[in-house]
C-alpha cells in the first residue's frame, strides 16, 4: 500500500474516474469538481496552479497496486476524502488512512489541511487517525445528508416565477452569497461571494425566484455523467415562510430532470429540520450521510 501524488488533474481524473463512478450520486462533489478542473485546464491551455477560489491543488491516492482505495482531493478548505468499495472493511480503512495521514506529515503539509469532508465513517476514521498521528484534535463542522430525486412531487408553489440570474442581479446575489456563507458556519470573502455571482451569471447556472422582484436564488452545480447538484438555496430571512425556496428547488428540478439528468442531488444541514423537510416534501430522497469535521489549531 502507498501513495501517489497527481500534478495532474487530468491524468488524476482518468486513473479514479472509474472508482468514483462506482457511486456517481455519492461522489458528485469530487467527480464535479474534477471535471470542472479538467475543463478549465482544456479551456486554458494548461494545468491549473490552483483550484477556482483557493491557493491549493492537492490530489493523492493510497492505492494497493493500481488499484486506488482512498482517494483525496483538496482545491479549497475542505480535503475532500472517498473510500472505494474495494476496501475490505474498517482494518484496511485505518491502514489506508494511515499511509495518507503519514504521507502529509512527511510532507511538512499538515497545517495546510484545517477541515475534511467525506461519507461519515470514512471521515470518521480518517479524523481519528489524524489525531492520534498529528496531537491535533478536530471536532463536528456539520451533519449532512446527501439527497437524490428523480421525480418532483406536486407541491403548492409561491406566487412568482423561477429565471436565470443576469448581470442586474450581481450585486444582490452578491450580498446573498455572503449571508448565505455566514448561515452556514463558512464566512467567505467579498471578493469570493462576487466572483460566484459573476461566475454563475456567465455560465447560466444562478436561479432567481421573482415575486415582483428577487425573492430567492438556487444553483444548479458540478454535472456529473447522470446526475447534478442543486446547491446556493437562500432566501433572505424576512421572506422566509412563504414558499419561495420550496417552489425554486421544485421548479429547477423539474426542468433539470426534464433535460439531461437522470438524477438530481443536494446535501442539507441535519441540524435544520425544516430545510430537509421541505426537499423531502419536493421528492428528494435520503442516499447517504456526510460529515465535516474541522481540526483544532490551539493545541499546535
Amino acid at each position: 500500500m502507498h501513495v501517489v501524488q497527481f500534478q495532474d488533474p487530468e491524468a488524476f481524473l482518468e486513473h479514479t474516474e472509474p472508482v468514483l463512478l462506482e457511486n456517481e450520486l455519492l461522489n458528485n462533489l469530487p467527480l464535479g469538481i474534477l471535471y470542472r478542473l479538467v475543463s478549465t485546464m482544456k479551456e486554458e491551455g494548461g494545468i491549473p496552479r490552483h483550484g477556482e477560489g483557493s491557493s491549493r491543488l492537492f490530489l493523492a491516492t493510497v492505492q494497493s497496486g493500481e488499484q486506488p482505495l482512498l482517494i483525496l482531493i483538496q482545491t479549497q478548505s475542505h480535503l475532500i476524502l472517498y473510500a472505494s468499495d474495494e476496501v475490505g472493511g474498517p482494518e484496511q480503512l485505518r491502514a489506508c488512512c494511515c499511509e495518507a495521514v503519514d504521507y502529509i506529515i512527511r510532507q511538512g503539509e499538515v497545517s495546510q489541511i484545517p477541515s475534511i469532508i467525506g461519507l461519515t465513517s470514512t471521515s470518521q476514521m480518517f479524523a481519528e487517525v489524524w489525531r492520534d498521528k498529528t496531537g491535533i484534535s478536530y471536532h463536528v463542522g456539520m451533519n449532512q445528508r446527501i439527497y437524490r430525486c428523480t421525480n418532483v412531487n406536486p407541491i403548492s408553489e409561491s406566487g412568482g416565477h423561477l429565471r436565470e440570474a443576469g448581470p442586474d442581479d450581481i450585486p444582490l446575489i452578491t450580498k446573498w452569497v455572503l449571508d448565505f456563507s455566514r448561515e452556514a458556519l463558512e464566512p467567505i470573502p467579498q471578493e469570493d461571494a462576487e466572483r460566484i455571482a459573476r461566475r454563475g451569471v456567465s455560465l447560466s447556472s444562478l436561479y432567481i425566484w421573482d415575486d415582483g422582484g428577487p425573492v430567492s436564488m438556487v444553483q444548479k452545480s458540478r454535472p456529473t455523467q447522470r446526475g447534478i447538484v442543486v446547491t446556493l438555496v437562500y432566501t433572505p430571512p424576512e421572506l422566509r415562510g412563504r414558499g419561495y425556496a420550496s417552489s425554486s428547488v421544485a421548479e429547477l428540478t423539474r426542468r433539470l430532470l426534464s433535460s439531461d439528468y437522470e438524477f438530481t442531488c443536494l446535501y442539507t444541514d441535519l441540524s435544520n429540520p425544516v430545510s430537509n423537510h421541505i426537499y423531502m416534501n419536493i421528492g428528494y430522497e435520503p442516499a447517504a450521510d456526510s460529515i465535516v469535521y474541522v481540526f483544532d489549531r490551539t493545541g499546535e
